[in-house]
């Protein structure tokens, strides 16, 4: 699928769809940054399209899945991720209004789920959103700026408001309480573990009816850790070393935690 955002940036989107005859949720994923679509071949998403129970419902199994393409841009993050292929998370405004001034990423997806729900048999009461790194925190930001998203399952993200280096840190006001899940690395790169967990916990003090899961896992990537902590080791977590290292792999071993938390939530 192919969209011209309103700077005549040509954008995309792939849509996996089998030919379902029930109605099934749709899972948007956005891809990290510097890296194109095709990174969802590392995640066990595609295997997962037509077993995964997603709509909490053992006789639709399965789902849609929307990989949407980001566009070169700038990103606030260290060198060498300081510009290309991604998502602009710092660029905050999510009024559909104002059709010339909108976050085009914002737009773009806009986009692409209408399309998916004019082509596809969506459930529309379960779209769900998902990303890795600069899409993960794309992915939890739109979510929370966005009606009618169920629910959100992101990988080591970034804090969208106020991470490393942002040129605009904001106090979050998110319009919609969608409920979100972020997985971490005990050990991440540039210590997103740490400032991810501070994102969260803040988030909740100042709205305790939001849902909102920080869950970490080791090197192994293997198991959900009880209680989640996370190492803060300069030398390890914040190069890249063994943080580099965790953040570039996806824990496709946790893909059913990921599911077991969507399929709990609806929209209305």
């Amino acid at each position: 699928m192919s969209f011209k955002d309103s700077t005549s940036y040509q954008r995309g989107a792939c849509l996996i769809s089998e030919k379902f005859t029930k109605q099934l949720p749709l899972l948007v994923w956005l891809h990290p940054s510097l890296a194109p679509r095709n990174a969802i071949v590392l995640t066990g998403l595609l295997e997962a399209t037509t077993t995964a129970d997603l709509a909490n419902d053992k006789s639709r199994l399965g789902y849609h899945l929307l990989i949407v393409s980001g566009r070169s841009t700038t990103h606030f993050y260290p060198f060498p991720d300081a510009k290309g292929l991604g998502w602009d998370n710092w660029y905050r405004n999510y009024d559909r209004s104002d059709s010339k001034k909108i976050n085009v990423d914002v737009q773009t997806i806009d986009h692409f789920i209408k399309t998916a729900k004019s082509v596809a048999s969506v459930d529309p009461k379960r779209v769900y959103m998902s990303g890795w790194s600069n899409g993960a925190a794309m992915a939890v930001e739109y979510g929370l700026n966005t009606p009618n998203i169920s629910a959100v399952a992101a990988y080591s993200a970034p804090d969208p408001y106020r991470d490393i280096d942002d040129p605009c840190e904001q106090e979050p006001s998110p319009p919609y309480l969608t409920p979100f899940k972020i997985l971490y690395n005990q050990c991440d790169v540039l210590g997103i573990c740490t400032t991810g967990k501070a994102f969260i916990s803040e988030l909740l003090s100042r709205y305790p009816k939001l849902i909102a899961e920080f869950n970490v896992t080791d090197a192994l990537q293997s198991s959900v850790m009880n209680p989640p902590e996370c190492i803060n080791s300069t030398l390890l977590c914040k190069g890249i070393l063994v943080g580099g290292l965790n953040h570039v792999r996806w824990p496709f071993l946790l893909n059913q935690q990921f599911f077991g938390f969507l399929k709990k939530y609806t929209s209305s």
